[in-house]
């Protein structure tokens, strides 16, 4: 992607290169500046040039060095991921740059240029809990909390809308929830098995006796999993398409044994993926498979 240099007040944007590395070591090596980061504190140079190789290797990166108006030195950096979905955005800055505005500002400037230029609907920043100081940024920016990756890490985003104060998106709609309707012999059957068995919730239970349910598990209302069912005839198939996935935290294996111990039919047994996954799959009392799986840290 050819991206073009931005300048704000006190800042020059201009594109990161693997040159930058020189400039940029000191701070991705402190151990204080990359506490709330993925990776340790970098040992080498060549280490920050692997990390600038690997930020810029996706076609739709767009990350700047971000510099001081009077010198082209590199202090921190900023841009887009370049992942599919939702765009995500990351920014980082040298420790004694803190505290004086310099990430806000240079995030207005980013986000003006992804809204306006790169035609982006939103943009998402995860920030570790315990970071209250990027929390504080990204809310400066006008990111707002959206929930939580259950795995001490916020999910912040803002959409292309709140940012030009109330432009309705290109299709003028917004999906907020998916939730799937499982067909099920016995509707209060199945939501007592998920509640007794599995530790859902019910949420809501239609007809008496009932013919539609909902049940939910998670932590916080804005997040988790939510499933219906609808009670089918007794001579109609009930047809199993694919799985559904659970992201969990906290004891999988646990949870496993758990459910074992319960009678539960597994269906795949829990093993470490390839893909940085533990995972194991069960099937509930209509043969619907649930594929439970949490991130190997």
């Amino acid at each position: 992607m050819q991206i073009t240099t931005l300048t704000t007040a006190r800042l020059t944007l201009r594109p990161l290169s693997e040159a930058d590395a020189t400039d940029l070591f000191p701070c991705m090596s402190d151990a204080e500046t990359m506490r709330h980061w993925h990776t340790p504190p970098h040992a080498n140079l060549a280490d920050t040039a692997a990390m600038i190789r690997e930020m810029t290797r996706l076609p739709e990166a767009c990350w700047w060095a971000l510099c001081p108006a009077d010198s082209g030195k590199a202090c921190g950096f900023i841009g887009y991921h370049g992942n599919q979905g939702i765009p995500g955005m990351g920014y980082l800055l040298q420790r004694d740059m803190w505290g004086q505005g310099y990430v806000p500002e240079a995030m207005q400037a980013v986000l003006s240029h992804g809204f306006t230029v790169l035609g982006l609907e939103r943009a998402e920043l995860w920030i570790r809990e315990a970071n209250r100081a990027s929390q504080r940024v990204a809310e400066k920016a006008g990111f707002t909390r959206r929930g939580s990756l259950g795995s001490g890490q916020l999910i912040y985003g803002l959409t292309a809308e709140a940012w030009s104060h109330g432009k309705l998106p290109r299709n003028g709609q917004r999906c907020y929830a998916l939730e799937p309707v499982l067909p099920v012999r016995s509707v209060a059957e199945t939501s007592a098995f998920y509640r007794d068995v599995l530790g859902f919730a019910v949420e809501f239970l239609y007809g008496d006796p009932p013919t539609h349910a909902g049940v939910f598990l998670g932590e916080w209302t804005n997040q988790g999993a939510r499933i219906q069912f609808s009670q089918v005839e007794s001579d109609e198939p009930i047809t199993h398409a694919g799985w559904l996935y659970l992201f969990v935290s906290g004891d999988i294996d646990g949870l496993y044994a758990r459910l074992q111990a319960n009678g539960v039919q597994i269906v795949e047994e829990i093993a470490s993926e390839p893909w940085g996954m533990r995972e194991f799959t069960i099937a509930d009392c209509n043969g619907h498979q649930l594929r439970f799986g949490q991130k190997i840290n």
